[in-house]
């Protein structure tokens, strides 16, 4: 993968996470919860967390390639 394209996709999921109350670990690449870690729960509330975030990683990357598709198309008009 392109470094400039990973360090946007870091910037996406910590930006996503913050704005869902989570954070985000740059350095193992993971999204956690506020949830005390180390423990079952805190398990189960990352593995949460991470689902929630991609999910909204990937909608909005859809999104920005729906923007592009359709930018393109209409600079064709």
């Amino acid at each position: 993968m392109d470094i400039n394209a990973k360090i946007a996709l870091n910037s996406l999921k910590m930006e996503i996470a913050s704005e869902l109350g989570y954070n985000y670990n740059g350095l193992t690449d993971k999204v956690e919860s506020n949830a005390p870690q180390n423990t079952l729960m805190g398990h189960a509330k990352n593995v949460l967390a991470g689902e929630e975030v991609g999910g909204q990683v990937s909608k909005r990357l859809v999104e920005m390639g729906e923007k592009a598709l359709l930018e393109k198309y209409n600079s064709k008009k």
